[in-house]
C-alpha cells in the first residue's frame, strides 16, 4: 500500500547545462505522494528540462534524484510516468490497445479490467475502440493520463498539458490531474496556466532563470488573482 504523504521524489543540488549555459541552477526539490506541485515560470525558465531530468530524458549535469527511493537512471524510469506537451500515442492503436500495450510493458495482471477502468475514469470509455490517431489532443491527453493511472506509476510529470486545450478540456484535465494525486503518485505538473495551477496544485513553485524563486501553498493564495500578482512580482 502506498504511503500517502511520503515523500516520492527528492531533488538535490540539481543542475542542467547545455555549453556553457546553465538551463538548471541547483534546484531543491521534494514531492509528497498524494501531493501536486505546479511548476510556474517564464518561457526558458528550465522547466521542461527540470522534468526531463527527473524522468530520466536527460542526465543531470550535477546533483541527486530520488523516486520512490530509486536513485539509478534506468530503476527512476520504471517509476515515473512522463507526459509530454505533444501526446506521444500509437495512432493506429485504439486507446483500448494502447492500454493494453502499457498494461503488458508494465507485467500488469487482470490486464482487461484494469484498462477499461482506466478508460472510465478518464472519460474515453466512447473512444476505446477508435484509431488512436483520429482523437483531439485533449483525448490525447487523456489517452496518456489513462496510461499513467494505469501504471500506477509513483511520479506522474505532465509538461504544459493544458496547451491548446479548450475551456472544458481544461476543466477534465484538472479532475483527472487530481485523481491521479488521489491514487497516491506525487504530481509535478508544468505549466504557464495559472488557472490550471490554482485549481489543480497543493504547492506553487515558480522557476526563473533555472532557480527556484518561489515555493508556496495553493492555500497561501485566497484568489487566482492573488496568485497572479504574486507570481507577477517574481517571474515578470
Amino acid at each position: 500500500m502506498m504511503d500517502r504523504g511520503a515523500v516520492v521524489l527528492s531533488v538535490r543540488g540539481l543542475r542542467r547545462r547545455f555549453g556553457s549555459v546553465e538551463a538548471v541552477a541547483g534546484i531543491d526539490l521534494d514531492v509528497a505522494r498524494g501531493e501536486v506541485v505546479a511548476l510556474l515560470g517564464p518561457n526558458g525558465a528550465g522547466k521542461t528540462t527540470t522534468l526531463a531530468c527527473i524522468g530520466a530524458l536527460l542526465s543531470p549535469s550535477a546533483g541527486a534524484i530520488s523516486v520512490a527511493g530509486a536513485t539509478k537512471r534506468t530503476e527512476r524510469e520504471r517509476r515515473v510516468a512522463y507526459v509530454p506537451e505533444l501526446p506521444v500515442v500509437y495512432d493506429d492503436l485504439t486507446p483500448a490497445e494502447h492500454l493494453r500495450f502499457v498494461a503488458a510493458a508494465r507485467r500488469l495482471t487482470d490486464a482487461d479490467a484494469t484498462v477499461s477502468q482506466a478508460l472510465e475514469r478518464t472519460g474515453l470509455s466512447a473512444l476505446r475502440d477508435r484509431p488512436a490517431g483520429t482523437l483531439s489532443k485533449g483525448n490525447r491527453q487523456r489517452l496518456c493520463l489513462a496510461g499513467a493511472l494505469l501504471a500506477r506509476a509513483d511520479l506522474v510529470l505532465l509538461d504544459e498539458p493544458s496547451a491548446g486545450l479548450d475551456p472544458a478540456a481544461q476543466h477534465a484535465l484538472v479532475g483527472l490531474v487530481r485523481d491521479l494525486a488521489a491514487s497516491g503518485a506525487g504530481v509535478v505538473v508544468s505549466t504557464h496556466a495559472l488557472a490550471t495551477a490554482f485549481e489543480a496544485a497543493d504547492r506553487i513553485m515558480v522557476l526563473v532563470a533555472g532557480r527556484i524563486v518561489l515555493d508556496e501553498p495553493v492555500a497561501r493564495f485566497a484568489t487566482l488573482e492573488a496568485l497572479r500578482t504574486a507570481y507577477l512580482g517574481v517571474a515578470a
